[in-house]
């Protein structure tokens, strides 16, 4: 780092214009409901028609974590920076931004077009407030992102300064992509804001803003007629309406029938061929960002013991599953970073080997023991936890309940509806969670948010709380010579694999399929949860005729 007050470049500075990106045709149909058909109508209107499974559970985008709210919440609240298809951080509402004072001020400088849909502008003060609300509310997963921060500054309308205790390499590209700015000026009359529901007059700076919501059915989102990310300033698109499906199958048909022009959620690998001999729909597949995974309550007596933990991490048939489940088009972990970041992937370690016999052997070596001879060891029940949703991860569970029968295990299916699922996790009420995370945009801030005791907001769903990964995961964040900082986390990672607080099971491509006649112009980026939803990509298309 420099010294004190020499200003240092970030690692990127980019100007407000944004070059052209590659597109990526897609489609629309209408719904036989009587509404506007997609596409080109006769008075000049476009409507995009999107599916989900899942409806939106909090319209606070300072506190949401599930995928539908953050689809819709993205596309009305800004960014300060977004990940481009290329998986690099490039600039949102933030142009550009650069460290002072040795690392511990980071300095982010605003675009002055982005207006609310009210007709005020979007300046420093409605950034200072986001991040304040968040730290004295505790709000969601940015929250753990903002624990160094001593206090902001906005000393002009398109300069914001954040303070911090001590410097931290990655906080503005974590504050920059994860958190969402809302206006001042509507949020600062709610009260708590923990407690602000935000579920009607909405008012957002980003190309669409939500006009009615109907719980269960569909979603509807007018253009911001001021979106300077836009081509002409305004997306081509006039309404963006997402539908809700009870689950992918039916999704998958919505699509084939012309009831909606793109799944929001990718195509199972399974189901992927099922498209192949459909001239109208295509398939564009993007990486991912995050990994599949089980992870283990440590709450649970029995899972609080490494022995079981590791011989559950046995007893998963990860070839297997990358087999059956992703068709072959996976890759396996070991640890809990993905070989996406492949400076900090410890790839001295091995995944646990898939051996039945040696965790049956292991666990009775710890004391469990098969009394009634049924085949399975006494008072060991688990439930697996899934989003049911999602047919990758409920055929995973199946396999898992399989392969750990052989070891003596009996696991029970408790996958249920995809916001069930979510506060169930979050609030410990599970067993084992067989997840996917959408999105880490960098080791460090991955780390402090699963294993960190003290995360206020984070996804610590073992609901770990060990002094020593505290330990491990301050000293990391704390270092700023790059050799040592990756030698640190390196070092987390081989603790997290010992200790089996979860079994990595795949990272995988996803498929987005969507109707190439209709619509063009969006730009996939990385992972499931940002696909061909992001609020830039919306901004981009276009009608194809």
């Amino acid at each position: 780092m420099s010294t004190s007050n020499n200003r240092r470049p970030g690692r990127w500075r980019i100007v407000a214009a944004i070059g052209a990106v590659a597109a990526i045709g897609l489609a629309g149909c209408g719904l036989n409901e009587g509404n506007s058909s997609s596409g080109n109508t006769s008075g000049g209107t476009s409507v995009l028609r999107i599916g989900t499974t899942t409806d939106v559970s909090n319209f606070n985008p300072l506190q949401s974590l599930s995928k539908t709210d953050s689809w819709i919440l993205n596309a009305m609240y800004p960014h300060l920076l977004r990940i481009d298809e290329n998986a690099k951080k490039a600039p949102e509402l933030a142009k550009e931004y650069t460290y002072e004072d040795g690392g511990k001020t980071a300095v982010f400088k605003l675009r002055d077009d982005f207006t609310w849909t009210d007709g005020k502008p979007v300046v420093a003060e409605d950034v200072k407030f986001s991040a304040e609300m968040i730290m004295k509310y505790k709000l969601g997963n940015v929250a753990a992102k903002l624990t160094w921060v001593e206090s902001i500054e906005a000393p002009d309308a398109t300069t914001v300064k954040f303070k911090l205790s001590q410097p931290y390499a990655p906080f503005a590209e974590g504050i920059g992509f994860w958190m969402s700015i809302v206006p001042k000026h509507i949020f600062e009359g709610a009260g708590d804001l923990s407690k602000f529901a935000n579920d009607s007059n909405w008012v957002g700076a980003g190309p669409f803003v939500l006009e009615s919501a109907t719980k269960g059915q569909r979603y509807v989102m007018k253009r911001n007629d001021k979106y300077p990310l836009a081509p002409g300033g305004k997306a081509a698109v006039s309404q963006v309406e997402y539908r809700v499906y009870p689950d992918v199958n039916t999704m998958m048909l919505a699509l084939r029938n012309g009831d909606i022009d793109m799944m929001g959620t990718p195509v199972p690998a399974s189901a992927a061929k099922t498209f192949e001999n459909d001239e109208k729909i295509k398939l564009n597949k993007v990486g991912a960002l995050g990994f599949a995974h089980l992870t283990y309550n440590m709450n649970n007596k029995d899972l609080a013991k490494q022995e079981v933990r590791q011989a559950l991490s046995m007893s998963v048939d990860t070839k297997a599953i990358i087999s059956a489940v992703l068709q072959g088009d996976g890759q396996q972990m070991s640890g809990p970073i993905s070989p996406i970041f492949s400076d900090y992937d410890n790839t001295d370690l091995q995944p646990y080997a898939f051996d039945p016999a040696g965790a049956k052997a292991k666990l009775a070596s710890a004391g469990y023991r098969d009394g009634d001879g049924d085949g399975f060891f006494d008072n060991l029940s688990l439930g697996v936890a899934c989003d049911q949703s999602n047919a990758n991860l409920t055929r995973v569970v199946q396999l898992f309940r399989e392969s750990a029968a052989k070891a003596g295990i009996k696991l029970e299916n408790e996958c249920v509806e995809r916001n069930t699922f979510l506060s169930r996790t979050k609030s410990g009420e599970y067993d084992i969670d067989a997840s996917q995370w959408g999105v880490f945009d960098n080791p460090m801030d991955q780390l402090r948010s699963t294993y960190l005791s003290s995360n206020p907001g984070g996804i610590n769903y073992n609901l770990l709380k060990s002094d020593e990964m505290d330990r491990l995961i301050n000293d990391a964040a704390a270092t700023t010579d790059p050799a040592a900082f990756t030698q640190k986390i390196k070092n987390i990672d081989r603790v997290v694999h010992e200790q089996a607080y979860l079994t990595p099971l795949y990272v995988e491509n996803f498929q987005f399929a969507y109707n190439a006649s209709k619509f063009t112009g969006f730009v996939a980026s990385p992972s499931d949860l940002l696909g061909m939803v992001t609020a830039y990509s919306l901004a981009q298309v276009k009608p194809a005729s």
